[in-house]
């Protein structure tokens, strides 16, 4: 008995000298994001929000009469891929139509200079996710009109325009597509209805290399926005030749084509073709606004 007990007396000791286990360290916090500080007023703005834990950045431009509390309708547009916010504000000389036409504007800039479009159904994935979370934040911070918002946008952006309106239902008034295709996704075979009303204005150029794409992609649309056949109007200038073709749609939109024939992968401007993209679009943004 004296032999158990003085064992037991060892192991005992032996388990208070062992060496404790280790604590482990206490998790360090992620570091706050440093994002430059809204301050609502006219002219150029470099700014950012966080999303997904990450620091998105945008560019944005406000009329010198923009003031807090006045309700201005916002345009966004999207660059093409590889592409950037400075060089979708050149391209699309988008800043100076909103001083005279009193619109604020925002060039989003996608990561890598390109957007991730995110699983076809899912509204919070991707960069799909990124501008639903940035209108809001001009809405609220910026006092963006939530009935007339707009996107814009060339090649890789115009088809993530187009991806926009489909995956966020009601929140955008129109698109404008510039020499971009509509991505084919099996999701999107449903009808728009009458609870997404979007009306579309694309520009598509005849020597573009993506033109075998733009048949399919009016034909998609004007099926799912339930449009009729399209009124076609010539179009003929110095600049050369076009056509405009305007459908009117059981969605509550419309969808308006215009065809340059010698046009190729450009956003067209009034120096070198028929119509002038920008122009035009301002004007087909005036027109539409959400019930």
């Amino acid at each position: 008995m004296k032999r158990v007990l003085a064992l037991l007396g060892i192991v005992t000791v032996l388990t208070a000298c062992s060496p404790a286990a280790p604590t482990p360290p206490a998790a360090s916090p992620s570091p706050a994001l440093s994002l430059p500080p809204d301050q609502p007023g006219p002219g150029d703005h470099h700014l950012a929000i966080a999303h997904g834990g990450v620091k998105r950045d945008y560019a944005l431009h406000a009329p010198p009469g923009y003031q807090r509390g006045r309700s201005l309708p916002l345009v966004l547009v999207l660059h093409g891929q590889p592409g950037n916010s400075a060089g979708a504000a050149g391209q699309s000389g988008m800043s100076p139509l909103a001083d005279k036409a009193g619109f604020l504007v925002a060039y989003p800039q996608g990561e890598g200079g390109k957007w991730t479009p995110g699983t076809a159904g899912d509204p919070t994935s991707g960069d799909v996710g990124f501008v639903a979370a940035l209108v809001d934040h001009l809405v609220s911070t910026w006092d963006a009109d939530r009935k007339r918002v707009y996107v814009a946008g060339f090649s890789a952006g115009a088809a993530f325009s187009y991806r926009l309106a489909r995956e966020l239902p009601g929140r955008f008034a129109a698109i404008a597509p510039v020499s971009g295709r509509m991505d084919t996704v099996a999701a999107w075979t449903a009808p728009l209805g009458t609870g997404n009303p979007v009306s579309v204005l694309t520009f598509q150029g005849g020597q573009d290399m993506l033109s075998p794409a733009w048949s399919t992609t009016n034909a998609s649309w004007r099926e799912a926005a339930g449009c009729g056949a399209p009124t076609v109007t010539p179009i003929a200038n110095a600049r050369g030749q076009a056509e405009r073709r305007v459908s009117r749609c059981a969605n509550g939109g419309e969808h308006v084509v215009y065809a340059l024939p010698l046009m190729a992968h450009e956003w067209p401007d009034a120096r070198e073709h028929p119509v002038d993209a920008s122009s035009v679009i301002v004007e087909y943004f005036a027109r539409h606004s959400l019930p």
